[in-house]
């Protein structure tokens, strides 16, 4: 081999080595991030001590937890370590420390072995501590207070294989205070000096939202005045049993806000409830007996059995309604809609049913009266469509959107500059401004609890794996995050707004810590309450203006299809006509417009955020098909009785009699549309209401000919939409209409024309030619006498007539005769 060979092998060879390097911290970041099928090891956090660090705390983090073999071969040579990182310094890295690049971390100290080997399923706990800072010890070298990453890192060696970092788990630290050194003296100045407090000298100005909200569980399908209310599980009378995750919300800020534990009222200022309207709607719906579906997607005829939540619910209102009179409380949007697919649905009525009866329906079921002047937006993004609709219905009055700021990710710029959220109030358009939260401690609040989802407004470049993290270092993320800003005071604006995922699930240790974390950023002087009314007037005062959001901000998974959009505006045109047409029954006082609302409320969860993205469009679909059906059975509720033979019409102005059937509990506005055929007029009734039950009908119709035909009749509302099915009659005429009226008229002229001139001729003593072709007449004679003959001759000559009788012996006429032009009779 020359030595020019022999140089390009030695080149490939570091090349190689080099590659090798580069690739392994990128496997294990990949397996951090999604873990592989061949994962080996596990580590889960199960402490961490304190999860706050303040002057007060022992100067010694301890972290506890446990290794798992979940791998398929035994592990040998298990050891661990602690590993830190600086500072948090932007809100992007509250997100891009915990997964990654590893560069940022260092070791604290060496591995210390947990086990010389793990069996496959082996579980093996472990313990790591380590001071705040010493000049003696291995340390986390933190000496300023601040939000810290901390790392714990897992090596071994798999059967067959070498040894490699087989998993790590990362949470944030939050130090408010950095506690004196480990082994400095506990008592006098010493101890003052050695301790770091916080910088207090430009506290934040704190608002929390406290969500009460959960997915839409009332049955698709059921009009309103519907008994019984249908659900479509019976997961709220578990949630809001003692122990339910309602339960806990509302146990947990009822604690906090409770005159022995916040006796100046700070947290209870600092916080607001966010209510959603319609699980108000679904549990005061609950405290009158319920029913639950036996499957989750049926419809109005589905099986059905008791729900179990009656008392639960009742208790639980009952105590929401108590803490209601003391505390803030703010709607949400309706069943937590998504505002930026109901623009693309295009329904102005049902954008201000989303929007504005929240209030409304809080002030009703709690006997308080809710913040208004804000729209909480929840865990969308903040979208052009979604402000346009806000200020469509909102006009020139306005309202604050209440929403993730933008942020954007790392990308592939490697070198790109973490970034911070601006949370500075804007101005959108002249109705609409935005009080605005960092979507990175939105997304690290949504990450604690039992079921860890990313808000969709959160950027794809921004997500981090949750799931395969223990809830402690999930709890120890949003600890971390609703403080990051309160400890860095050169960060402005210096207000900040926590909104937490509406669908919180939290376990009764995580809303502790969170209450207890907000209170402490309180008393510290690290924060300020600033009710949700200051947080209203400062951002409707803004004049700072913003161009409307371009793109679809945040993750496109969560994304309506187009036909869901469809759907669900075809559904809401045809159950606007309809209710339109309805009216107020008056024996009941149920109104049109009640009895349809619930199913436009319908619609409204069937665009829910509160679902999980991945799930959305499905269960929407389900729903609207449902609805759909309803809106249909609805309209063919209002029918026209079709007879089972035939009408037959006596006169050319009988009748044509009708029955119509209303199976709504509500009356309506209906019209006649009759198809008649040529010669017969059909006099129009105009609008007729018709209330629940038959009601029978004459319609005046005016026929011209005789003969049997069909007659197509049809039901509409009063603007026009078809009702039931359209009735074909079969209608037989005996009438002959205007010819046999001619007919009769110019007889009977005929007839007096004759007539009169047969008396003209008579009076003059003339013959009459109709008779002149007639045979001679027979002379009638009409006598009578008592025994006595009297005879009456006529002159046939001079055609002159005598009528004579003779006397009898009494002085009486005798038999009279009579005679007449042409001929003599006796």
């Amino acid at each position: 081999m020359t030595r020019r060979a022999h140089r390009a092998w030695l080149r490939l060879a570091i090349a190689v080595l080099a590659l090798s390097f580069a690739v392994a911290p990128t496997a294990a970041v990949a397996a951090h991030a999604q873990p592989a099928a061949n994962q080996f090891l596990r580590l889960t956090i199960d402490t961490v001590t304190p999860d706050v660090m303040t002057t007060t705390s022992e100067p010694l983090v301890t972290v506890t937890g446990t290794v798992s073999n979940v791998g398929d071969r035994p592990v040998r040579d298990v050891v661990v370590r602690l590993e830190h990182a600086p500072a948090v310094t932007a809100s992007t890295s509250l997100r891009t420390d915990l997964s990654g690049n590893l560069d940022q971390y260092q070791p604290v100290s060496d591995f210390i072995t947990v086990a010389p080997e793990m069996a496959r399923g082996q579980e093996v706990p472990f313990r790591l501590a380590a001071p705040v800072r010493s000049a003696t010890y291995a340390s986390l070298d933190i000496d300023d207070p601040g939000v810290y990453p901390v790392l714990v890192n897992v090596n071994g060696t798999p059967d067959y294989g070498a040894p490699a970092r087989l998993d790590d788990t990362r949470f944030l630290l939050p130090v408010m205070g950095v506690p004196p050194e480990a082994g400095a003296e506990r008592s006098g100045a010493n101890t003052l000096e050695s301790a770091v407090p916080p910088d207090t000298t430009r506290p934040v100005g704190l608002t929390m939202f406290w969500p009460l909200a959960d997915r839409p569980r009332l049955a698709a399908g059921q009009p309103g005045g519907t008994a019984p209310v249908r659900l479509i599980d019976d997961e709220l009378a578990t949630s809001l049993a003692p122990g339910g995750r309602l339960d806990t919300m509302l146990s947990a800020v009822e604690f906090a806000t409770s005159l022995e534990v916040d006796p100046a009222g700070e947290v209870t200022r600092a916080l607001c409830l966010a209510v959603d309207p319609d699980l108000l709607v679904t549990v005061n719906a609950m405290t009158g007996g319920y029913v639950v579906n036996d499957a989750a997607d049926a419809g109005a005829g589905t099986p059905t059995h008791p729900g179990t939540g009656q008392q639960a619910a009742t208790d639980w209102l009952a105590r929401l309604t108590a803490l209601a009179q003391r505390m803030c409380v703010a709607p949400t949007v309706y069943a937590q809609a998504d505002l930026d697919a109901l623009r693309r649905v295009g329904d102005p009525g049902l954008s201000t049913i989303a929007t504005t009866t929240g209030a409304d329906i809080v002030d009703r079921l709690l006997g308080t009266t809710a913040i208004r002047g804000a729209t909480l937006i929840g865990d969308g993004p903040v979208t052009a469509p979604a402000v346009r609709l806000l200020s469509d219905v909102y006009g020139p009055a306005g309202t604050v959107a209440i929403g993730a700021a933008p942020l954007a990710g790392p990308g592939d710029a490697l070198d790109a500059a973490p970034a911070t959220a601006d949370a500075a109030p804007v101005r959108f358009t002249p109705g609409v401004t935005a009080a605005l939260f960092d979507p990175a401690v939105g997304a690290a609040l949504g990450g604690a609890g039992t079921t860890p989802e990313t808000p969709t407004y959160l950027e794809p470049s921004l997500d981090i794996p949750l799931k395969q993290d223990s809830a402690v270092a999930r709890r120890q993320d949003a600890l971390g995050a609703m403080l990051w800003r309160t400890l860095n005071p050169d960060l402005a604006p210096r207000e900040q707004i926590l909104m937490p995922p509406l669908v919180w699930n939290l376990s009764a240790d995580d809303a502790q810590s969170i209450l207890t974390a907000l209170a402490s950023s309180i008393r510290s002087g690290l924060a300020e309450p600033r009710p949700l009314p200051e947080v209203i007037a400062d951002a409707a005062a803004t004049t700072e203006s913003a161009p409307l959001p371009q793109g679809a901000q945040g993750n496109p998974r969560g994304r309506f299809d187009d036909g869901v959009i469809s759907g669900i505006a075809a559904v809401t045109g045809r159950l606007w006509g309809l209710t339109a047409a309805l009216t107020t029954d008056e024996r009941t006082g149920l109104t049109g417009f009640s009895y349809t609302d619930p199913l436009r409320e319908d619609l409204l969860r069937a665009l829910s955020q509160s679902v999980p993205p991945d799930a959305r469009n499905g269960l929407a679909q389900q729903r609207l098909t449902t609805v759909g059906r309803t809106v249909e059975d609805l309209f063919n509720a209002v029918t026209i009785v079709n007879p089972s033979g035939s009408y037959t019409l006596a006169t050319e102005r009988s009748p044509l009699p009708l029955a119509l059937r209303n199976d709504l509990p509500v009356p309506i506005r209906v019209r006649l549309d009759i198809d008649a055929p040529p010669g017969m007029t059909v006099t129009d009734m105009g609008e007729i209401v018709l209330p629940p039950g038959f009601l029978p009908l004459k319609v005046p119709i005016e026929v011209h000919f005789t003969q049997r035909v069909a007659v197509d009749v049809a039901l509409r509302t009063a603007d026009g939409l078809p009702l039931g099915e359209p009735v074909r009659l079969s209608v037989h005429s005996n009438a002959y209409g205007k010819v046999l009226f001619f007919i009769t008229l110019t007889g009977g002229v005929v007839l007096v024309l004759l007539v009169g001139r047969r008396l003209w001729h008579r009076f003059r003593g003339q013959p009459d030619r109709a008779d002149l072709d007639r045979p001679d007449p027979i002379e009638v004679a009409l006598a009578w006498d008592d025994g006595d003959d009297g005879h009456a001759t006529g002159d046939r000559a001079t055609g002159a007539g005598q009528d004579r009788a003779a006397p009898g012996p009494d002085g009486s006429r005798g038999r009279r005769t009579s005679t007449t032009t042409g001929g003599t009779g006796e």
